[in-house]
Protein backbone atom coordinates (compact mmCIF):
# COMPACT_ATOMS: atom_id res chain seq x y z
CA UNK A 1 0.00 0.00 0.00
CA UNK A 2 1.16 3.55 -1.01
CA UNK A 3 0.73 6.63 1.04
CA UNK A 4 2.41 10.12 1.55
CA UNK A 5 4.42 10.29 4.90
CA UNK A 6 5.16 13.48 6.25
CA UNK A 7 7.17 14.42 9.83
CA UNK A 8 6.59 17.65 10.68
CA UNK A 9 8.49 20.16 12.71
CA UNK A 10 6.31 22.47 13.89
CA UNK A 11 2.09 22.10 15.00
CA UNK A 12 1.34 24.65 12.22
CA UNK A 13 2.83 22.83 9.87
CA UNK A 14 1.31 19.59 10.72
CA UNK A 15 -2.17 21.05 10.94
CA UNK A 16 -1.46 22.36 7.28
CA UNK A 17 -0.98 19.07 6.13
CA UNK A 18 -3.93 17.57 7.86
CA UNK A 19 -6.24 19.96 6.41
CA UNK A 20 -4.59 19.64 3.00
CA UNK A 21 -5.78 15.46 3.09
CA UNK A 22 -8.60 15.95 5.10
CA UNK A 23 -10.04 12.66 6.60
CA UNK A 24 -7.52 10.63 4.01
CA UNK A 25 -4.62 11.77 6.33
CA UNK A 26 -3.80 9.47 9.88
CA UNK A 27 -1.85 11.03 12.66
CA UNK A 28 1.15 8.96 13.66
CA UNK A 29 2.06 8.82 17.14
CA UNK A 30 3.25 5.57 18.92
CA UNK A 31 1.58 3.20 15.70
CA UNK A 32 0.49 0.71 18.24
CA UNK A 33 -2.65 0.68 16.28
CA UNK A 34 -2.25 2.54 13.40
CA UNK A 35 0.03 0.43 11.73
CA UNK A 36 -1.66 -2.61 12.53
CA UNK A 37 -4.81 -1.46 10.64
CA UNK A 38 -2.79 -0.16 7.88
CA UNK A 39 -0.86 -3.92 7.33
CA UNK A 40 -4.42 -5.53 7.64
CA UNK A 41 -5.88 -3.15 5.14
CA UNK A 42 -8.00 -1.85 8.06
CA UNK A 43 -7.17 1.73 6.76
CA UNK A 44 -5.95 2.89 3.69
CA UNK A 45 -4.89 6.55 4.11
CA UNK A 46 -3.44 8.61 1.86
CA UNK A 47 -1.08 10.18 4.07
CA UNK A 48 0.51 9.48 7.58
CA UNK A 49 1.46 11.89 9.33
CA UNK A 50 4.17 11.21 12.26
CA UNK A 51 4.01 13.09 15.43
CA UNK A 52 7.42 12.12 16.43
CA UNK A 53 9.15 15.53 15.81
CA UNK A 54 6.34 17.97 17.89
CA UNK A 55 8.92 18.48 20.95
CA UNK A 56 5.43 20.57 22.44
CA UNK A 57 3.66 17.25 22.47
CA UNK A 58 5.92 15.99 24.52
CA UNK A 59 5.96 18.07 27.94
CA UNK A 60 5.51 16.85 30.92
CA UNK A 61 5.46 20.39 33.83
CA UNK A 62 4.09 20.40 36.77
CA UNK A 63 2.60 23.91 37.65
CA UNK A 64 3.34 26.37 41.26
CA UNK A 65 -0.69 26.12 41.58
CA UNK A 66 0.19 21.88 41.76
CA UNK A 67 -1.52 21.33 38.38
CA UNK A 68 -0.12 19.36 35.92
CA UNK A 69 0.61 19.20 31.88
CA UNK A 70 1.03 16.24 30.22
CA UNK A 71 1.75 16.19 26.16
CA UNK A 72 -0.11 13.81 23.99
CA UNK A 73 3.51 12.19 22.60
CA UNK A 74 4.66 10.99 26.17
CA UNK A 75 4.92 6.96 25.99
CA UNK A 76 2.74 5.06 28.45
CA UNK A 77 5.88 3.88 30.07
CA UNK A 78 7.30 7.49 30.60
CA UNK A 79 4.07 8.17 32.42
CA UNK A 80 4.35 4.42 34.49
CA UNK A 81 7.97 5.52 35.59
CA UNK A 82 7.16 9.73 36.64
CA UNK A 83 8.41 10.45 39.89
CA UNK A 84 6.19 13.53 39.26
CA UNK A 85 3.06 11.37 39.21
CA UNK A 86 3.90 9.40 42.43
CA UNK A 87 1.80 11.05 45.54
CA UNK A 88 -1.38 13.24 44.09
CA UNK A 89 -2.02 11.62 40.40
CA UNK A 90 -0.89 8.17 40.97
CA UNK A 91 -3.65 6.92 39.35
CA UNK A 92 -2.93 7.78 36.09
CA UNK A 93 0.53 6.45 36.42
CA UNK A 94 -1.25 3.55 37.60
CA UNK A 95 -3.30 2.70 34.61
CA UNK A 96 -0.12 3.36 32.04
CA UNK A 97 1.03 0.99 33.74
CA UNK A 98 -1.49 -1.79 33.33
CA UNK A 99 -1.76 -1.08 29.21
CA UNK A 100 -0.50 -4.11 27.33
CA UNK A 101 3.50 -5.18 27.30
CA UNK A 102 6.79 -3.09 28.15
CA UNK A 103 7.29 -3.72 24.98
CA UNK A 104 4.21 -1.86 23.97
CA UNK A 105 4.47 0.82 26.83
CA UNK A 106 8.16 2.11 25.54
CA UNK A 107 6.04 2.85 22.46
CA UNK A 108 2.21 3.72 22.98
CA UNK A 109 1.44 7.33 24.06
CA UNK A 110 -1.02 8.66 26.44
CA UNK A 111 -2.66 10.40 23.47
CA UNK A 112 -3.21 7.79 21.05
CA UNK A 113 -4.48 5.85 24.31
CA UNK A 114 -7.57 8.35 24.21
CA UNK A 115 -7.68 9.04 20.47
CA UNK A 116 -8.18 5.09 20.12
CA UNK A 117 -11.26 5.62 22.08
CA UNK A 118 -11.43 1.91 22.89
CA UNK A 119 -14.13 1.79 25.88
CA UNK A 120 -11.54 -0.45 27.14
CA UNK A 121 -8.65 2.11 27.32
CA UNK A 122 -6.47 1.85 31.17
CA UNK A 123 -4.91 5.37 31.17
CA UNK A 124 -8.74 7.47 30.52
CA UNK A 125 -10.46 6.17 33.56
CA UNK A 126 -8.11 7.90 36.00
CA UNK A 127 -7.39 10.71 33.61
CA UNK A 128 -11.21 11.25 34.21
CA UNK A 129 -11.33 10.76 37.90
CA UNK A 130 -8.57 13.16 38.19
CA UNK A 131 -10.18 16.45 36.03
CA UNK A 132 -8.65 16.05 33.19
CA UNK A 133 -9.30 18.29 30.64
CA UNK A 134 -8.29 17.13 26.66
CA UNK A 135 -5.94 20.11 24.66
CA UNK A 136 -6.84 20.46 21.37
CA UNK A 137 -5.23 22.67 18.42
CA UNK A 138 -6.90 23.20 14.83
CA UNK A 139 -6.29 26.03 12.71
CA UNK A 140 -8.72 28.33 14.18
CA UNK A 141 -6.89 27.41 17.63
CA UNK A 142 -7.10 26.26 20.91
CA UNK A 143 -9.80 24.46 22.64
CA UNK A 144 -10.58 22.65 25.91
CA UNK A 145 -13.05 20.37 26.97
CA UNK A 146 -13.36 17.85 30.00
CA UNK A 147 -11.88 14.60 28.94
CA UNK A 148 -15.20 12.66 29.60
CA UNK A 149 -16.82 14.51 27.17
CA UNK A 150 -14.01 14.20 24.61
CA UNK A 151 -15.71 10.18 23.77
CA UNK A 152 -18.58 10.17 21.15
CA UNK A 153 -18.68 6.51 21.15
CA UNK A 154 -16.53 3.09 20.13
CA UNK A 155 -13.68 4.40 17.97
CA UNK A 156 -14.92 8.00 18.00
CA UNK A 157 -13.92 11.37 19.50
CA UNK A 158 -14.57 15.17 19.35
CA UNK A 159 -12.03 16.16 17.23
CA UNK A 160 -12.64 17.42 14.15
CA UNK A 161 -10.66 17.15 10.86
CA UNK A 162 -7.43 19.39 10.65
CA UNK A 163 -7.62 19.43 14.84
CA UNK A 164 -5.05 17.10 16.92
CA UNK A 165 -4.97 16.37 20.49
CA UNK A 166 -1.59 18.16 22.10
CA UNK A 167 -2.19 16.85 25.77
CA UNK A 168 -3.90 17.15 28.75
CA UNK A 169 -4.62 19.86 31.62
CA UNK A 170 -4.71 18.32 35.13
CA UNK A 171 -5.99 20.75 38.40
CA UNK A 172 -4.50 20.34 41.57
CA UNK A 173 -5.79 18.02 43.92
CA UNK A 174 -6.90 18.72 47.56
CA UNK A 175 -5.03 17.92 50.42
CA UNK A 176 -6.47 14.08 51.62
CA UNK A 177 -7.29 12.99 48.38
CA UNK A 178 -6.37 9.16 46.94
CA UNK A 179 -7.00 7.85 43.78
CA UNK A 180 -6.36 4.69 42.42
CA UNK A 181 -6.92 2.06 39.38
CA UNK A 182 -7.88 -1.06 39.30
CA UNK A 183 -7.84 -3.01 36.01
CA UNK A 184 -9.69 -6.74 35.71
CA UNK A 185 -8.50 -9.11 32.48
CA UNK A 186 -7.51 -12.35 32.52
CA UNK A 187 -4.02 -12.26 31.64
CA UNK A 188 -3.54 -8.79 34.11
CA UNK A 189 -1.99 -6.43 31.85
CA UNK A 190 -1.44 -8.07 28.69
CA UNK A 191 -4.86 -9.00 28.16
CA UNK A 192 -7.61 -5.55 27.65
CA UNK A 193 -9.71 -4.61 30.50
CA UNK A 194 -12.96 -6.88 30.99
CA UNK A 195 -13.27 -4.09 33.82
CA UNK A 196 -11.74 -1.11 34.59
CA UNK A 197 -12.31 0.73 37.63
CA UNK A 198 -10.79 4.59 38.83
CA UNK A 199 -11.78 5.82 42.17
CA UNK A 200 -10.94 9.22 43.66
CA UNK A 201 -12.07 10.37 46.83
CA UNK A 202 -11.36 13.64 49.04
CA UNK A 203 -11.74 13.55 52.45
CA UNK A 204 -12.54 16.73 55.28
CA UNK A 205 -10.94 16.98 58.68
CA UNK A 206 -13.33 14.68 60.41
CA UNK A 207 -12.61 12.08 57.19
CA UNK A 208 -16.21 12.02 55.78
CA UNK A 209 -16.00 11.91 52.26
CA UNK A 210 -15.58 15.57 50.52
CA UNK A 211 -15.75 15.02 46.54
CA UNK A 212 -15.99 11.51 44.97
CA UNK A 213 -15.10 10.32 41.24
CA UNK A 214 -15.87 6.60 40.03
CA UNK A 215 -14.91 6.14 36.49
CA UNK A 216 -15.35 2.80 34.55
CA UNK A 217 -14.14 1.11 31.69
CA UNK A 218 -15.23 -1.42 29.23
CA UNK A 219 -19.02 -1.38 30.54
CA UNK A 220 -20.62 1.50 28.41
CA UNK A 221 -20.09 2.24 24.84
CA UNK A 222 -17.73 5.08 26.13
CA UNK A 223 -15.49 5.42 29.63
CA UNK A 224 -18.03 5.90 32.28
CA UNK A 225 -18.93 7.82 35.14
CA UNK A 226 -20.71 6.10 37.78
CA UNK A 227 -22.91 9.32 38.97
CA UNK A 228 -25.19 8.19 40.87
CA UNK A 229 -22.64 5.88 43.10
CA UNK A 230 -20.69 9.00 43.22
CA UNK A 231 -23.62 11.09 44.80
CA UNK A 232 -24.32 8.47 47.51
CA UNK A 233 -20.91 8.56 49.41
CA UNK A 234 -21.08 12.80 48.99
CA UNK A 235 -21.03 13.77 53.05
CA UNK A 236 -20.51 10.14 54.04
CA UNK A 237 -18.04 8.38 56.92
CA UNK A 238 -17.00 5.74 54.83
CA UNK A 239 -17.65 2.41 56.21
CA UNK A 240 -17.55 -1.18 54.22
CA UNK A 241 -21.55 -0.94 54.15
CA UNK A 242 -21.28 2.94 52.32
CA UNK A 243 -18.89 1.42 49.56
CA UNK A 244 -20.63 -1.73 49.14
CA UNK A 245 -23.88 0.10 48.55
CA UNK A 246 -21.96 2.49 46.40
CA UNK A 247 -20.65 -0.45 43.87
CA UNK A 248 -23.78 -1.91 43.95
CA UNK A 249 -25.28 1.43 42.74
CA UNK A 250 -22.25 1.79 39.77
CA UNK A 251 -22.81 -1.87 38.69
CA UNK A 252 -26.66 -1.32 38.14
CA UNK A 253 -25.78 1.31 36.45
CA UNK A 254 -23.66 0.12 33.67
CA UNK A 255 -24.14 -1.02 30.18
CA UNK A 256 -21.86 -3.70 29.35
CA UNK A 257 -22.38 -6.12 26.79
CA UNK A 258 -21.43 -9.75 26.45
CA UNK A 259 -18.52 -10.46 24.15
CA UNK A 260 -16.20 -13.04 23.64
CA UNK A 261 -13.91 -11.67 26.91
CA UNK A 262 -17.38 -12.04 28.83
CA UNK A 263 -20.89 -11.81 29.58
CA UNK A 264 -22.73 -8.90 30.68
CA UNK A 265 -23.67 -10.50 33.79
CA UNK A 266 -20.14 -11.67 34.57
CA UNK A 267 -18.68 -7.67 34.03
CA UNK A 268 -21.68 -6.27 36.45
CA UNK A 269 -20.79 -8.58 38.69
CA UNK A 270 -16.84 -7.80 38.79
CA UNK A 271 -18.03 -4.13 37.85
CA UNK A 272 -19.68 -4.61 42.21
CA UNK A 273 -16.51 -6.42 43.36
CA UNK A 274 -13.80 -4.17 41.89
CA UNK A 275 -15.42 -0.86 42.43
CA UNK A 276 -15.36 -1.71 46.20
CA UNK A 277 -12.66 -2.74 46.29
CA UNK A 278 -10.76 0.49 44.77
CA UNK A 279 -13.22 2.55 46.83
CA UNK A 280 -11.29 1.37 49.67
CA UNK A 281 -8.20 1.49 48.58
CA UNK A 282 -8.79 5.11 47.44
CA UNK A 283 -10.04 6.04 51.01
CA UNK A 284 -6.95 4.24 52.87
CA UNK A 285 -4.67 6.29 50.31
CA UNK A 286 -6.57 9.35 51.49
CA UNK A 287 -5.87 8.97 54.70
CA UNK A 288 -2.54 8.25 54.19
CA UNK A 289 -1.93 11.43 51.96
Amino acid sequence: MRFDYYEPTTIRECLEILTHYGPEAHLLAGGTDLVVKIRHRIMRPRAVISLGSLKELRKMERKRDGSLEIGAMRTLREIERSDALQSDFDLIRQGAGCVSSVQVRNVATLGGNSCNASPSADTVPGLIAAGAKARMIGREGERLLALEEFFVGPGKTVLQIGEILAGFQIPPLPPMTGGVYKKYAIRAEVDLAIVGVAARLTLDESRHIKQARIVLGAVAPTPWRARRAEKMLFGQYPTDELFMESARAAAEDSRPISDQRASMPYRREITRIWTRSALKEAFQRACGS
